[in-house]
């Protein structure tokens, strides 16, 4: 049985160290709550007790004590004013509206978090920026804090707009860790900034470190929905370098749904152990604001240490065309310049992006270890460019950058292209195919001399001349094309018992254990060519 050289992997003990990770930070406290595990941040040792419940309501007066929904306090000034102690609940009415920013500067304790939360019925509450500052909600210096429920805007009436914005700015001035922030459930929309001018400092949700040794530590952005955010959903760090003894730690980005914004969906810097996954992003780039959009940008990337992308799906990212960099990037996914460590790419689904489904700047840097793309299904990505699947920028000096893409599924109603960036001309070492399910009536494989292509299934087009270990008949998949909009779509990328796929793929060492659909995938056994294992 041949077997594809093993990988080195250390994503295995990443994920079992996410596990205890796994969250269930705590909403709304007015008793005693159940311990999970003794060793996780997010499920102390100590029991959480709330202390204090403070309420706020546009009805409210800022001279009444604030403990009951009775007395309640009235402004945002007044919460501004109050420094909050670990245990305590600060809750805003539902149905209610408050407009400037909301300062945030109280910190809880691992056995006492900080809650700002929600009482009442209704709508949730609204706190909409007055562009007097960055952002409607400001999150400094903070730690063991849930932010959650709220409604957060930023508008600016001007066109094209002239002033940097967010919505939620979680921010650090102070030397230190900062552990246990989790920002949950809130609805972010129509944060409008100037697209491009300070892109670095804008986005619905933006964490961000301004002092070189301060970082965050088990953070937590879950379950949110962005809507019209300019620039970017959800971005970690500034774009800036910093030492990775200092890199955010421990993130968890998780079941947010990104929709129109002017850049990326999410992108993520100077993070580490970070995991990525239950995502949707959609139209990345279609939020412009009248502005010309000279630009490139990628759905969801970032250039952290040891990243998990996985579980997303990632539709519908724009193709902007800036000049000089006509018909650059655009893709869903993207391993990029200044990359440590590793990062894997697995169980999404991308479509109908106009760039394409990935896209590889050519040198992720000296201290990158290895890239994996497995178990992912692209549908028709690249129209706009091409039919370009893959965009791969040249290795400079033919450096030789791992990066294995296996067990995938690529599906084109025209083409699918792997392309390199000069025109066929650059050099790709260390970037190895195996075990996809290419179909479409026509491919282009470029750097055959260089990237490894073996033990991949091709149809209807020709294969590439350098697989020597090709499947070149009908897979018998059961709907290829039949993918819309939803992961859960997607089982059309199945194969029957009779498929010639099956067991016709290398056997690859440390296959993460799963295939796109969830069955298991042996460790002993060829597998099936494609995102789908038969018969586990």
């Amino acid at each position: 049985m041949k077997k594809c050289k093993p990988s080195g992997l250390k994503e295995l003990s990443f994920l079992l160290g996410i596990m205890f990770l796994q969250i269930g930070f705590f909403s709304s406290c007015c008793k005693e709550l159940p311990v999970n595990n003794p060793h996780d941040p997010h499920h102390p040792a100590d029991p959480v007790v709330t202390t204090t419940r403070y309420y706020i309501d546009n009805d409210g007066s800022d001279s009444a004590n604030g403990l009951t929904p009775a007395t309640a306090w009235k402004s945002l000034a007044k919460v501004n004013s109050v420094t909050f102690q670990p245990g305590d609940s600060i809750l805003f009415k539902r149905g209610n509206s408050w407009t400037g920013t909301l300062v945030i500067k109280s910190s809880g304790s691992a056995s006492a978090r900080i809650t700002f939360g929600t009482y009442g019925s209704g709508d949730k509450p609204k706190i909409v920026g007055d562009n007097s500052t960055l952002s409607a909600v400001l999150i400094q210096d903070t730690r063991y804090l849930t932010f959650e429920n709220f409604d957060v805007s930023n508008p600016r009436a001007v066109r094209p707009p002239d002033r940097s914005l967010c919505g939620i700015y979680v921010a650090l001035a102070t030397t230190g860790v900062y552990p246990g922030i989790a920002i949950k459930n809130n609805d972010v929309h129509d944060v409008e900034g100037t697209p491009i001018t300070n892109r670095h400092l804008q986005a619905g949700i933006f964490v961000r470190s301004n002092s070189a040794q301060a970082y965050f530590d088990s953070l937590l952005i879950e379950g949110n929905k962005l809507e019209r955010c300019s620039s970017r959903g959800i971005m970690m760090g500034d774009g800036s370098n910093k030492d990775t003894t200092y890199y955010n730690n421990n993130v968890i980005i998780r079941s947010n749904t990104i929709n129109r914004t002017a850049l990326e969906g999410i992108i993520v810097y100077t993070s580490k152990n970070v995991l990525i996954e239950y995502n949707k992003v959609l139209n990345a780039g279609a939020y412009t604001l009248g502005v010309n959009m000279n630009i490139v940008l990628a759905g969801l990337w970032g250039r952290g240490k040891n990243m998990i992308i996985q579980y997303n799906e990632v539709a519908y990212t724009k193709l902007t065309n800036p000049s000089p960099y006509s018909s650059m990037d655009s893709e869903a996914f993207d391993i990029d310049l200044g990359s440590p460590g590793y990062t894997i790419i697995q169980y999404n689904y991308s479509h109908d992006n106009e760039g394409g489904f990935f896209l590889h700047m050519g040198d992720p840097g000296p201290d990158f270890t290895y890239g994996i793309v497995r178990y992912n299904i692209s549908q028709n990505d690249g129209h706009a460019f091409g039919n370009r699947t893959f965009e791969l920028h040249s290795h400079p000096n033919g450096k030789i950058v791992p990066i294995s893409i296996y067990n995938n599924t690529f599906y084109d109603d025209t083409k699918i292209g792997v392309l390199d960036r000069d025109g066929g001309t650059g050099v790709h070492p260390g970037i190895e195919f195996h075990n996809n399910l290419f179909y479409a009536t026509s491919f282009q494989f470029d750097d055959q001399a260089n990237i490894v292509y073996d033990h991949n299934a091709y149809y209807q087009g020709q294969k590439a001349a350098s697989d020597n270990n090709a499947l070149v008949t009908n897979p018998l998949l059961a709907g290829p094309g039949t993918g819309g909009d939803g992961i859960n779509t997607v089982d059309g990328y199945k194969v029957p018992a009779t498929s010639p796929a099956i067991h016709a793929g290398l056997l690859i060492n440390n296959n993460g254990g799963k295939d796109f659909f969830g069955n298991l995938v042996s460790n002993a056994q060829n597998p099936t060519m494609g995102a789908y294992e038969w018969g586990n």
